[in-house]
């Protein structure tokens, strides 16, 4: 199918990774369509400030959608978010083709409903696109500009510490990206290896966590804390790339996580009746089936029951295993090679 314009919608109710999640494709489709029209609409456009560059992508605010004249030819929906009337009636005159970006999951129902078709009715289709870590999958967004800083990170490593004004050596640096927490144990086990840490801790939430360890000083033993201020996405990626543990939250930083290769946990976004629990052990099914130990680790991280001695105790082996399976990802895995070749051959 041939497209000349693209529309991707993104509504923000109370989970703002989902704005990272939608411009990171807008960005990565302009960048591959450069001479497409490409416009971004949003109910919260003040959110996209605090992540966004001066990129070439026109931005609109869903109050203002009765202005736009025309529907593109490719509309994408992420996360059955709401598409006012007044636009969809001119896309079922119009438009060729909606995607529904879902949500990610590793559930084993991605793979069969991933590319079901709903009916909208003439030659207007729309289909589920469902990110997951199968090749079956829709994949995870796997953008050229967070390959091209991970790998500028890496090699230009004493230039970037310098940007986080770090001027000391530590045997490790780990950032903490989590929702409420208990980290007794987690400041226990750093404390028992007795080595030189450095936590960098993001956002607000994260460092409430923390107060009752560190009060108005930096330093707990051996540990020393910085309380870090709130970071574009690209900034936030370039330290995710510095550090050699990262504990991350959300969607969005697991992924980036998961294609660095190095050592993390996830604190998945706590639901009702343990249904992130549930989703939490379907992505370790796929991500380490036969490591049992790790698996506990993750599971144990997220009903505040941490044991972290198998993960410090295998920081090495973990790395390994994880440059192998990010490596995987990047070769099985780009969300946007699939939809590029699932547009192009519809």
């Amino acid at each position: 199918m041939l497209i000349d314009s693209i529309d991707i919608f993104c509504e923000v109710i109370d989970n703002y990774g989902d704005v990272g999640v939608a411009y990171r494709l807008a960005r990565e489709l302009k960048r591959i369509y450069p001479n497409k029209k490409l416009r971004f609409i949003i109910n919260q456009i003040e959110e996209l400030n605090l992540i966004k560059n001066n990129d070439d992508i026109v931005i609109i605010d869903y109050k203002d959608i009765d202005k736009i004249g025309y529907s593109a030819d490719l509309i994408i929906e992420t996360f059955a978010c709401n598409i006012p009337e007044t636009y969809m009636k001119k896309a079922l005159k119009t438009s060729k083709l909606m995607i529904n970006l879902e949500y990610f999951s590793s559930e084993d129902w991605v793979d069969d409903f991933h590319l079901q078709e709903s009916f909208l009715g003439g030659n207007f289709k729309k289909y589920f696109f469902i990110p997951g870590l199968s090749e079956k999958s829709g994949g995870i967004i796997l953008d050229k500009e967070f390959l091209d800083r991970k790998n500028k990170v890496q090699e230009n490593r004493e230039y970037y510490l310098k940007q986080f004004n770090i001027n000391e050596n530590y045997d490790l640096i780990i950032s903490v990206f989590s929702y409420e927490k208990n980290f007794d144990n987690f400041l226990k086990t750093l404390q028992e290896l007795d080595k030189k840490v450095l936590l960098l801790l993001l956002s607000e939430k994260t460092q409430k966590n923390f107060i009752k360890y560190f009060d108005n000083n930096n330093y707990y033993d051996k540990i020393k804390i910085v309380k870090l201020p709130f970071f574009t996405y690209d900034k936030y990626e370039e330290l995710l790339a510095l550090c050699d543990i990262n504990l991350v939250r959300g969607e969005d930083s697991f992924v980036r996580a998961l294609l660095l290769g190095k050592p993390f946990l996830w604190h998945i976004y706590p639901q009702d009746e343990d249904t992130h629990i549930m989703k939490l052990e379907s992505f370790l099914e796929k991500y380490c089936p036969n490591n049992e130990s790790l698996r506990r680790t993750f599971i144990n991280y997220n009903i505040n029951k941490d044991d972290f001695s198998y993960f410090f105790d295998n920081l090495e082996e973990i790395q390994k295993y994880n440059e192998k399976y990010a490596d995987y990802l990047i070769q099985n895995c780009n969300l946007i090679k699939k939809l590029i070749n699932f547009i192009e051959k519809i």
